[in-house]
């Protein structure tokens, strides 16, 4: 159980705030390199939506939903939710890369989702809080602005 607390399924979320969020990437860097892909930002389950002419940054990221439609939508039950931090985590290893979680979830438009396809791997990938970490998601922790925080519910 991640977060070194106990705490009811439904408990974490990442807040964003676009305002203090400057575009440096730095999210989808040390996410990448926290989950085995190295710094290979493209393979981030975190995303920074860059307007640099507007100088406007968006964060996209899962808001761990309280009624998962993604975890519903799957077919393979690869989806599951971890009982410390409420996370919809993503087994690899049951994921066949069908996409129908990233087509239920109720958080996506027409060309942005906070579920991605993994760029080298034919598995869907989505926040997962960094639910293995004591201290919670590697994001927070090192965003330099400040612009994600992890609130409970």
């Amino acid at each position: 159980m991640g977060f070194n607390m106990r705490a009811h399924r439904s408990s974490f979320m990442l807040l964003t705030s676009p305002d203090r969020c400057r575009g440096c990437g730095l999210c989808e860097l040390v996410c990448s390199i926290s989950h085995g892909n190295g710094a290979r930002p493209s393979a981030s389950r975190i995303k920074v939506l860059k307007d640099r002419e507007k100088h406007d940054f968006r964060l996209l990221v899962c808001l761990q939903c309280v009624n998962p439609k993604c975890v519903e939508a799957c077919p393979k039950k690869a989806i599951w939710i971890d009982d410390g931090t409420g996370a919809k985590i993503i087994k690899e290893d049951a994921c066949d890369g069908c996409g129908l979680c990233a087509e239920a979830c109720p958080f996506k438009s027409e060309d942005n989702s906070v579920i991605f396809k993994h760029p080298s791997k034919r598995i869907y990938v989505k926040c997962d809080l960094c639910y293995q970490r004591k201290e919670g998601p590697i994001c927070v922790e090192f965003c330099p602005s400040q612009a994600l925080t992890l609130k409970g519910r």
